[in-house]
């Protein structure tokens, strides 16, 4: 259970926009988004205008009303930002290791809901949204919209016991949305707002998101 947002821009932009000014913005999400506050971990990945990605991931505590930690001020092209609240069972790991968005194989992934029969995508410690994570990575080859479109239909098919899988996903290049929840429609929700040079995804509407 989590709130998590991603903007994908032709052109450079601050990224404290969406972390901390927007209405809301990651900052708002965590805590006061619905079922707030989330905060058993914080964490976004970002590709500067140069195209070098940065990723910083937080423990429990992070985010308060002052602010987010982390270079804000920076300016990139694409952000990918995640809020997270332990499910119960995963209330054990909480710690900047475990805060999203997880990175494998070229591969950035936040992920929203609990996925109670994770065991029938392979072995491996971590929490559920890890292992998708890497169950993707194995088999989204070649890195196209087609393939990864292939994936996430099988996945839908090899997972039985979810509350959500909305995922947000990055190859480094191009920004991916999954929304697949089968209970609590109003919480389990992906919001588009496209700009004129900008398109954002959110858990929550973000700056007029429809």
């Amino acid at each position: 259970m989590c709130r998590m947002l991603a903007v994908w821009s032709r052109e450079p932009f601050p990224i404290r926009r969406w972390l901390l000014d927007a209405q809301p913005g990651l900052l708002g999400l965590s805590l006061s988004g619905q079922r707030g506050p989330h905060r058993d971990g914080l964490g976004y990945a970002f590709r500067e205008p140069a195209g070098r990605w940065r990723l910083f991931r937080f423990g429990p505590g992070a985010l308060t009303q002052g602010g987010i930690p982390g270079p804000t001020e920076a300016q990139a092209l694409l952000l990918l930002a995640h809020a997270r609240k332990a499910s119960p069972e995963y209330q054990t790991l909480r710690g900047a290791l475990h805060a999203h968005p997880f990175f494998h194989d070229g591969i950035f992934l936040c992920h929203n809901g609990t996925v109670r029969d994770a065991h029938r995508l392979g072995e491996g410690l971590g929490t559920d949204s890890r292992r998708v994570l890497l169950w993707l990575a194995q088999r989204w080859r070649p890195r196209t919209p087609e393939r990864l479109r292939e994936c996430l239909a099988e996945l839908l098919r090899t997972v039985q016991d979810y509350s959500a899988l909305n995922l947000l996903l990055s190859d480094g290049e191009d920004l991916y949305a999954l929304c697949a929840y089968t209970r609590d429609p109003d919480y389990f929700t992906l919001w588009v707002h496209e700009g004129p040079e900008y398109v954002v995804v959110a858990s929550e509407p973000a700056d007029a998101a429809r």
